[in-house]
């Protein structure tokens, strides 16, 4: 492996659903992250004008053009089927070491797809640190506790992956002092903050934290 590989801090996985500006992956550029496709996100990051350090995948999304673009790009085909492209590109990752990744176009499109990537952050964030990034939210994981900043007045959504138990909530309009949240009983859609910094934790279970961006 390139040395190069192993010191980046960072990766940035480009997936192929709906995918952040320009404007927004320059930022996240600036972090030098190591870039990994999965499959057709590498048909993203060429209209992105990005160049990955690696393409990974079953390779049956990327374009023959994008292929031909990218010749000199490191490539690897990996036919299972028992895991997602994603997965693919996040076990590589944690081969290299890398301790945690912003990943991209992993919604929109096919729901069944999102769906299944969503379910990653469950099986993945022990091992990986993961932010998924769309146009509209910032998505990531708590299954203990977290503190973060946010902007007064923006939204905020709590979708519980399994039986959520024992749920605290500061910095929220509509508060949770030690309560359950599980789909198809109760959701926590669009909440709205009021303090900063918002202070969440849970007891019991896995929830997707939701912050809504400013359009």
């Amino acid at each position: 492996m390139k040395r190069s590989h192993s010191e980046a801090a960072k990766a940035l996985v480009i997936c192929n659903g709906v995918v952040l500006s320009k404007a927004k992956i320059a930022l996240l550029l600036r972090e030098k992250p190591f870039i990994i496709c999965a499959d057709g996100g590498a048909n993203k990051a060429r209209l992105l004008g990005i160049r990955p350090h690696a393409i990974i995948g079953d390779l049956d999304s990327i374009s023959s053009r994008t292929r031909k673009h990218f010749s000199s790009v490191e490539t690897i085909h990996i036919a299972d089927q028992e895991s997602t492209d994603l997965e693919k590109a996040l076990d590589f990752l944690l081969k290299l070491l890398i301790p945690s990744a912003t990943v991209v176009g992993a919604t929109g499109g096919r729901p069944d797809h999102s769906l299944a990537n969503l379910s990653i952050l469950k099986k993945y964030h022990k091992r990986i640190r993961l932010l998924f990034s769309d146009p509209f939210c910032d998505i990531r994981i708590i299954d203990s506790k977290i503190v973060f900043e946010a902007i007064v007045g923006s939204l905020i959504s709590l979708m519980p992956l399994d039986r959520c138990e024992g749920i605290q909530t500061i910095g929220l309009k509509y508060p949770l002092s030690n309560e359950s949240l599980e789909l198809g009983e109760r959701e926590g859609t669009s909440n709205i903050v009021i303090s900063s910094p918002v202070k969440i934790t849970v007891k019991k279970g896995c929830l997707l934290l939701f912050v809504v961006k400013n359009q």
